[in-house]
């Protein structure tokens, strides 16, 4: 149907037209299910029948006035706006942007169209928008937007090319790097690649091109690619802090971490105020495990920025690693005067009193936290506090009581559970445990591989074997599977050259894992290769102190001859892990 009005446009006229409008777009008496039901008129007894939906589309009503055709249809788009009805409002505001050529109904289109999820109208608004005001940096930005959603890569590239187009240094430079966090957000990795390439073709002497390059690769996974890009951003820009920071990162994902701390320590000896690199050298020290280094680092950031929160709370952390629980406590402290003690701050001053044995000060504070972030976490350590001091149906109780969110909350503690048990050796109920979760779901994989450590413990060699040889056969790139059945067949088996196997599967899938490289360690010296075993289980023992790992280390070394040596590591070890069963074993075995 089309209607013409003639004589223009008045405001009654639009008066009414809202009302007839807005009954037409959400009749008063539509039920909740969208039914409308027929209205009784009870002045003049007869049935009203229920109103047809709105289904006008632009340029069905015109006034032969071309500001009055505007009017209207920004007012039906506006009012359909209102009411709930996005996909409407997008064909009016589009026909609107198409009849005005006017830039801000034309934004106004496509703000409209991408809410209503409509991309061919937002597509079609954005190039009537950059048509008609080309100087808008922004227009181009969402017309680039919108192709990259819609992968039209080479029409989002030209866009940016224009974009990108200015003698004026510092708009490049903005520019590219604007360009580049719409590549992140809005792009698929093909897409981010193929223009983030195309930056650096079109500014091969910009660090920032090479420095969004290197970013796109690494989220593309190519971390050669990013190096690559990286360092050509460096050698343009040597002292950027932005690709500074970055440069660390991609070296380490390259397998170049020794790299990766000297070129930081070089860098801040020339720019010792640089305290944004100076957070990621003491990170990247972290990561490297050179924890003394990194807690030096963290205190001469502590100097400047005393009220920085990643920093006080990685001195809390670096100073439990430590074992230094009451300076630990201390930077908690500090940020709970603060008011910076979240969650974290709370749970983690509930595990300094709980090392310290204070178990009744450890519960006090986990049971200050609330349901979110850390609050079954807390409860399962007050769980564990039971069993220690209580019994193990005490912890179990506890278990049971923890109210939870969600299914991933209720898997946590369902796994928890077993693994209490496994831990407080109760492995006969631990067996039978899993076991009944086993029956109702057989293919579960977390629990067939938790059973197969009961099992082992259990001497039930055939069931860890078919446990966890089901779950590699499922994911072959399970890594702790491979490590777990891999040890199993160098501990308790002749089967050694399968069981080297297995383990170089899981240390090529984890290579800086320690408990990886102390099972390679392991089979390596029941295979006789003892050099081998030294240094696989001198490096594990350098990645962790644990103390089975001590266990193993030592029994090489006795086995080298180095005995006094071995004794010492044994008894170091036994001051801390006086409880460990392997290594209490393994010392007895050999008279100490």
């Amino acid at each position: 149907m089309k209607i013409c009005i003639s004589n223009g446009i008045t405001l009654s006229l639009l008066i009414s037209l809202s009302a007839c409008v807005s009954n037409t777009l959400k009749p008063e008496n539509e039920s909740e299910n969208g039914v409308t039901s027929a209205k009784l008129d009870t002045e003049k007894g007869r049935q009203i029948q229920p109103q047809e939906p709105f289904d006008e589309k632009p340029g069905d009503v015109q006034f032969d006035n071309p500001v009055a055709d505007l009017v209207y249809q920004i007012f039906i788009a506006e009012l359909a706006t209102k009411k709930g009805n996005p996909e409407i409002a997008s064909s009016f505001y589009l026909n609107a942007a198409k009849e005005s050529k006017n830039p801000k109904v034309a934004a106004r289109a496509v703000r409209i169209a991408s809410f209503a999820e409509k991309t061919e109208d937002a597509l079609e608004a954005a190039k009537i928008w950059t048509e008609t005001d080309p100087e808008n940096s922004e227009a181009s930005r969402v017309l680039a937007v919108l192709y990259l959603r819609n992968e039209q890569f080479d029409e989002a590239q030209a866009v940016l090319g224009k974009l990108l187009d200015t003698t004026d240094e510092e708009s490049v430079s903005r520019n590219i790097l604007l360009t580049g966090a719409m590549l992140q957000r809005e792009a698929t990795k093909e897409g981010a690649a193929k223009i983030a390439l195309f930056l650096t073709e079109l500014y091969p002497k910009r660090a920032e091109s090479h420095y969004i390059h290197a970013s796109l690769a690494m989220q593309a996974e190519q971390p050669k690619v990013a190096l690559k890009s990286i360092e050509s951003a460096i050698k343009i820009r040597p002292d950027w802090v932005e690709s500074v920071i970055l440069y660390p990162r991609i070296l380490q994902e390259n397998d170049k971490s020794e790299d990766a701390v000297k070129f930081l320590a070089d860098f801040l000896k020339k720019h010792p105020k640089e305290d944004a690199v100076r957070l990621t050298y003491a990170r990247t020290l972290v990561d490297h495990r050179q924890l003394e280094d990194a807690r030096s680092q963290f205190e001469l950031l502590a100097v400047k920025m005393p009220n920085n929160h990643d920093v006080i709370f990685a001195l809390a952390m670096l100073s439990m690693q430590f074992k230094e629980y009451d300076e630990a406590k201390g930077y908690l402290n500090q940020l709970d005067k603060m008011g910076k003690a979240n969650p974290q701050v709370i749970f983690y001053l509930g595990q300094i009193e709980e090392q310290k044995k204070d178990f009744d000060a450890a519960i006090d504070w986990y049971k200050k936290l609330t349901p979110g972030e850390y609050f079954v976490e807390a409860h399962m350590r007050i769980s564990v506090i039971l069993a220690k001091t209580k019994t193990i149906e005490a912890a179990i109780n506890h278990l049971h009581q923890i109210p939870v969110s969600s299914e991933q909350e209720k898997r946590e503690i369902i796994l928890f559970e077993g693994n209490l048990l496994r831990d407080f050796k109760h492995y006969e109920k631990a067996y039978a445990y899993y076991t009944k979760l086993i029956e109702k779901t057989p293919e579960d994989q977390e629990l067939l591989y938790f059973r197969a450590l009961v099992a082992e413990r259990l001497n039930k060699i055939d069931v860890v074997i078919r446990d966890l040889s089901y779950v590699i056969e499922k994911d072959p790139e399970n890594s702790a599977a491979l490590n777990a059945l891999g040890y199993t067949l160098a501990d308790r088996t002749n089967k050694l050259n399968e069981a080297l196997k297995l383990i170089q599967r899981a240390r090529d899938l984890e290579p800086d894992d320690p408990a990886i490289i102390d099972s390679l360690g392991w089979v390596n010296y029941r295979i006789g290769n003892l050099d081998e075993a030294i240094a696989l289980l001198q490096e594990a023992m350098e990645k962790i102190d644990d103390g089975e790992v001590a266990a193993h280390f030592g029994e090489v070394l006795w086995a080298k001859g180095e005995k006094e040596k071995a004794i010492n590591i044994w008894k170091k070890a036994k001051e801390k892990f006086s409880d460990n069963e392997i290594l209490l074993k393994t010392m007895e075995r050999f008279g100490q």
